[in-house]
């Protein structure tokens, strides 16, 4: 059986840009958790830089979080809000205990 992996994905927002982020953010969220291999999928907005966004996504394995990257709503939020991310950072983990 494989083991499951996490993904915390930090993007941050070019200035004026936050909102429209946020919401294909929560557009990728909400197909995104209709996944079969989907264990979690939850936005987060930081409280103390608002344009700063924090993903934790947990998939069944990678190649289920292959298809996630290869759907239709993650590549539909690339190609609609890719110019507005000032920076998108990818922590890929495997949970140990």
């Amino acid at each position: 059986m494989s083991t499951p992996l996490t993904l915390i994905a930090t993007l941050s927002a070019l200035d004026g840009q936050a909102d429209a982020v946020e919401a294909g953010l929560r557009l990728l969220v909400d197909a995104s958790r209709q996944e079969a291999g989907c264990l979690q999928y939850d936005l987060h907005r930081h409280q103390d830089y608002p344009q700063r966004f924090i993903m934790i996504e947990q998939w069944r394995d990678s190649a289920t979080l292959n298809e996630h990257r290869n759907s239709t709503h993650y590549q539909h939020f690339g190609s609609t809000c890719r110019e507005l991310l000032e920076d998108v950072d990818l922590q890929l983990m495997n949970r140990i205990a």
